[in-house]
């Protein structure tokens, strides 16, 4: 008799474990490739210059020029300097080759004049923009529109094997 106890026991035990590895695979599987890491990335950093001043608080896309399986988009957001570092899935980094380079820029709407008065402070050397608000909705673009896309913007940038820690993204 006790001998079946533990051979039932067993069982019950090898159905759970294998109901968990099971359950384990459909959750990587589902989520996919946020626990991926991108093989490959190189440090990349830089600055974004909008009529030769640095552009606080902006948002960066490297997107590759030739798409295939193995080719990543890789994003950024500048800080209160104009400064960034890419990132691609998450990690700190993007992979070597050609990329097109788009910028947005949104400023929080206060009238007619919201992108006028801004460019005139931006100026100013003691000129400290504070980073946006989240969840604004009422929102005005800042620099051309031709820079916020990879198709229309011209921006290019290549990306060396060992990485790129001085970029310059210039807006003209």
């Amino acid at each position: 008799m006790r001998n079946k106890k533990n051979v039932i026991s067993a069982v019950n035990t090898l159905t759970f474990f294998l109901s968990l590895v099971c359950l384990c695979c459909f959750i990587f599987s589902a989520v996919g490739c946020r626990f991926v890491k991108v093989r490959g990335l190189v440090p990349a950093e830089g600055i974004v210059l909008y009529e030769d001043v640095p552009l606080a608080w902006a948002i960066i896309s490297f997107a590759p020029e030739n798409i295939d399986n193995n080719t990543r988009i890789a994003t950024a957001q500048t800080d209160g300097k104009g400064r960034f570092t890419l990132t691609t899935l998450g990690d700190n980094g993007i992979l070597p080759g050609n990329y097109k380079i788009s910028v947005t820029k949104y400023l929080q709407n206060e009238g007619k004049d919201t992108v006028t008065e801004w460019k005139n402070k931006r100026r100013y050397p003691d000129f400290k923009e504070q980073r946006p608000d989240e969840n604004v909705f009422n929102v005005v673009l800042a620099i051309p529109e031709k820079f916020t896309t990879t198709k229309n913007s011209g921006l290019t940038f290549t990306i060396e094997a060992k990485g790129n820690r001085n970029i310059t993204i210039e807006l003209k």
